[in-house]
């Protein structure tokens, strides 16, 4: 029996020391292209690309890959990845909604852990020549300045409506 714990003892220790040099690997690491010589504005989509590489050194084709962005409330915001180039290389679309510090990583497939970029400072909007000017800003949006005239339209139908179905209601005779 004593013999027996011996050598399942020293299974264990042999079998610990294979799963460390195992785990010793880098795994996949993401290296980020140059971004926008100046810097990250709010309220731009931005593209952004980057190149995964497994245990550093080669490329890495990931069956999925994505930027997640974090802001200070924890609001998370998702920008998938398309393959861009030569292997290994993406690139996203990133939109950041406002100025401020966020934090962001890549997701490296199914297969790697997620890359931390770390934190980022994101600047202001960046001020366009007409608002510099005076000039007034164009209407974004017809049809969200539409929506409250439709809805008011709807309202007042099924106010007639609801006067229609009420007078007829008064004028039905009672059954008894």
């Amino acid at each position: 029996m004593r013999r027996l714990s011996v050598i399942a003892v020293g299974s264990l220790l042999a079998l610990a020391a294979l799963a460390g040099t195992a785990l010793a690997k880098e795994g996949a690491v993401s290296k980020l292209d140059q971004l926008p010589p100046g810097g990250l504005h709010a309220g731009q989509n931005i593209t952004v690309g980057w190149t995964i590489l497994m245990d550093g050194v080669e490329p890495y084709k990931a069956d999925t890959t994505e930027i997640v962005i974090r802001n200070g409330t924890g609001k998370v915001l998702s920008y998938p990845g398309t393959p861009d180039g030569p292997a290994g290389h993406y690139t996203a679309k990133v939109y950041f909604p406002a100025a401020g510090t966020y934090s962001w990583q890549i997701t490296q497939g199914s297969f790697f852990a997620p890359y931390d970029l770390g934190p980022i400072t994101v600047l202001g909007p960046v001020a366009t020549s007409e608002s510099q000017s005076g000039a007034p800003a164009p209407a974004s949006d017809p049809l969200g300045q539409a929506i409250p005239f439709v809805a008011l339209a709807i309202a007042f139908g099924g106010a007639i409506r609801l006067a229609q179905l009420i007078r007829t209601q008064r004028r039905a005779p009672a059954t008894a």
